[in-house]
Order: C-alpha cells, then sequence, then structure tokens
C-alpha cells in the first residue's frame, strides 16, 4: 500500500530523471539503452511491480526465515514447533516493519513538492543516518538495507525465542542475528573483492 501511496503523489517526471540519472552513473550505457530503460519506467508499471513485488518479497523472506528458524532450533535447542508456528512467530517479529512503514509514509507526506526519491523513504538506514554515500557508490545498497529495523527485528526475535525456547539470551541472539550478519558481512566483502 505504501508504494501505491507513493506513486500517486510523487512527481513521476523528477522521480524518472533521478533514476535514470543514476544509472546512468553507475555504469556507461549508450543512449539506446537508457531510452529503453526508461522506457520501462512508467508509473503504473512502477506501483504494480514494486506494490506486488515488495508484498511477495516480504512473504518469501518470512518463509524463508521460518524454515531457517524451523531447522536451526530443532538442532541448537530440541524444539517441538512446526514450521507453521515458525511463520506466525516470523510476522510477531516483523512487527518493527510496520513502524518502518508509518514513518516512510510521514516522509511522503511532510515532502509537500513531491520530490521524494526511493531513497528517502529509508529515513533510518546507516546510509541516510552516517554516510550519505551516492546511489552509484558500490556500498550503496548495503547501507541502504541495514536500517535501526535490523536490530529492533534481532532485538524483538531474541526475546521471542527466548520466550519460545527457554534458552539463554546469548543462544538466543545468535539465532536471531546469525542470519542478517551473515548476509551483510558476505555483502561487504563482495563490494570489497568483487565489485
Amino acid at each position: 500500500m505504501l508504494f501505491i501511496y507513493y506513486f500517486s503523489v510523487v512527481d513521476f517526471t523528477w522521480l524518472k530523471e533521478q533514476m535514470i540519472n543514476q544509472i546512468a552513473a553507475s555504469k556507461p550505457m549508450t543512449d539506446d539503452e537508457l531510452k529503453a530503460v526508461a522506457s520501462f519506467y512508467q508509473k503504473d508499471t512502477m506501483i504494480w511491480t514494486t506494490a506486488i513485488g515488495g508484498s511477495l518479497g516480504f512473504v518469501v523472506i518470512n518463509m524463508l526465515t521460518a524454515v531457517y528458524y524451523h531447522i536451526v532450533t530443532k538442532v541448537s535447542a530440541a524444539s517441538e514447533y512446526k514450521f507453521t508456528q515458525w511463520f506466525a512467530f516470523t510476522w510477531w517479529a516483523s512487527f518493527p516493519a510496520i513502524i518502518s512503514v508509518v514513518l516512510s509514509a510521514l516522509v511522503i507526506v511532510f515532502a509537500g513538492d513531491g520530490r521524494v526519491s526511493m531513497q528517502d523513504l529509508q529515513p533510518t538506514s546507516f546510509n541516510s543516518l552516517l554516510f550519505s554515500v551516492e546511489a552509484n557508490n558500490a556500498w550503496f545498497g548495503l547501507l541502504e538495507a541495514i536500517n535501526l529495523f535490523s536490530f529492533w527485528l534481532i532485538a524483538v526475535t531474541t526475546i521471542g525465542l527466548r520466550s519460545w525456547l527457554n534458552i539463554n539470551t546469548q543462544k538466543a541472539f545468535f539465532i536471531a542475528a546469525a542470519p542478517q550478519i551473515l548476509i551483510f558481512i558476505s555483502w561487504a566483502l563482495y563490494i570489497m573483492f568483487i565489485a
């Protein structure tokens, strides 16, 4: 719903120009290639691809997280919980995402001129709060992905795991934080050595 609202109020001509400029700055492209990319950036296409992709992505991430919890807790904590229970747990633990969506909506509401980039919708990202690297920087994606809600999610998950499994806080924290730590470290190593 956020992206439907976003694309209904954003200055789409300005946004499209910003996105094309970011792409052109990040990799050399011919004029024909840029025109082909620009033809994809139509308002209706963007509304539906981001709304559907974002929703499906959230479901898939929660499913994968539930599989992770199901496997890891069977091995490390002798859990008797089923996949469906872990899937429900991931939705409970995802509560901080609701606050993130509300903050993003407030960013849109208070930007009176409709010139809100998609990056502006992440006001709590490390990039927004600390680094301010440009979109063509190799570190941009990682710094946008790490945000204050990542830490809140780990804290909520730690509390839930400790309560559900009767395990100590350190073990619950390790189970909760391991996937994000692994993803973010792998991403950073990729940037440092391959990108």
